[in-house]
């Protein structure tokens, strides 16, 4: 529950909002960054071409108050979010810790290094990964689900979270529930297909 209360805690998500994102939460008047401007506008050859020039992709990147992860899953963008995992700063220590499908060692983990966890925003991030899967989920995007079920461990999709149903109330689902639920059969598809070669075997 520690970890949903920091999802929920932040903008931006799903898990926030009955119903669809509002539009006004990734309004937006300038970008604060040029890889900002390449999320926004779905340019994965612009965004591959400024982290070559320098450019840092992190955590802090955003689309309004949306994390671009979260954007580029709402919008479909599947290269764009694709690019944004794999050339983030923290993406060595992300690897470990989503490796690591004990909540104990996942701890040990980040004790150790705090620096890239928290000064870093390393365990933001990986939060935020959980968000973006999610997303993609309710927005229906089945490449950005297959992007995000490569990047999370073993148990992070069948972990249990809660979302508005039609009724307005809260009801939990793990994400091939969560799927099903919404008759998005192709998420549906790709989430049971990745749990029978994962997790069965």
């Amino acid at each position: 529950m520690a970890d949903m209360k920091l999802i929920r805690c932040m903008p931006g998500c799903v898990f926030e909002h009955y119903g669809r994102i509002p539009d006004t939460v990734y309004q937006l008047e300038n970008f604060n960054s040029p890889l900002e401007e390449a999320v926004y506008n779905n340019d994965v050859a612009l965004f591959r071409s400024l982290i070559e020039k320098g450019h840092t992709v992190s955590i802090r990147l955003r689309i309004g108050q949306m994390s671009c992860l979260e954007y580029a899953a709402l919008k479909g963008y599947a290269e764009v979010l694709e690019a944004l995992v794999e050339t983030s700063v923290c993406v060595q220590m992300l690897r470990q810790y989503f490796a690591l499908d004990d909540v104990v060692e996942r701890a040990y983990l980040m004790s150790r290094n705090k620096a890239v966890f928290f000064e870093q925003e390393a365990l933001v991030e990986a939060n935020r990964y959980l968000a973006a899967f999610y997303t993609a989920i309710v927005y229906n995007h089945p490449k950005c689900v297959e992007v995000m079920l490569g990047r999370l461990g073993l148990k992070d999709p069948l972990g249990r979270h809660s979302f508005y149903t039609a009724d307005k109330t809260l009801e939990a689902f793990a994400a091939s529930d969560l799927a099903q639920h919404l008759g998005h059969s192709e998420c549906y598809r790709i989430i049971q297909k990745w749990q029978q070669r994962n997790v069965e075997t």
